[in-house]
């Protein structure tokens, strides 16, 4: 008795500790990141929920600053750093990278595209010489 008793809080557990997980990861949405021709041997993936940002990529310059940004094309085009200031991160030796930041808003319906962007200068802050690195567009829903 005591061992069926036993059994069914294991099996009770699991299942609601396998409710959770599910429920943490309802709402992701996974991304390939698509590379612009001035980097067409990178590749990545990008990672989007209604509260966070992940992205992981490689083929990028190597020891360089990237940054993450949303992007709307139209009707005018405008944009906003994903995370906190300076929305960068670096790549390695080989030219992998990854960033990962939390959203204070939802991006889904508000936002067309995410881009990661190279700044051959080294300066996240220096916008003018900025060069399309990888991109994929957002769906209107997580669901």
């Amino acid at each position: 008795m005591d061992t069926k008793k036993g059994l069914t809080m294991v099996f009770g557990l699991s299942f609601t500790i396998l409710g959770l997980v599910a429920l943490a990861w309802a709402g992701n949405v996974q991304l390939n990141l698509m590379a612009d021709k001035s980097h067409s041997g990178a590749s990545g993936t990008a990672t989007l929920s209604e509260n966070s940002f992940s992205a992981e990529a490689k083929g990028l310059r190597p020891n360089a600053v990237y940054t993450v940004w949303f992007v709307n094309m139209k009707p005018k085009k405008q944009e906003v750093g994903v995370g906190q200031p300076p929305y960068m991160f670096k790549t390695n030796a080989q030219g992998g990278g990854s960033y990962s930041a939390s959203l204070s808003t939802s991006p889904f319906g508000k936002w067309e595209a995410v881009m990661i962007v190279l700044h051959p200068k080294g300066d996240p802050m220096d916008m003018k010489d900025m060069v399309p690195a990888l991109s994929t567009m957002i769906p209107k829903s997580s669901g």
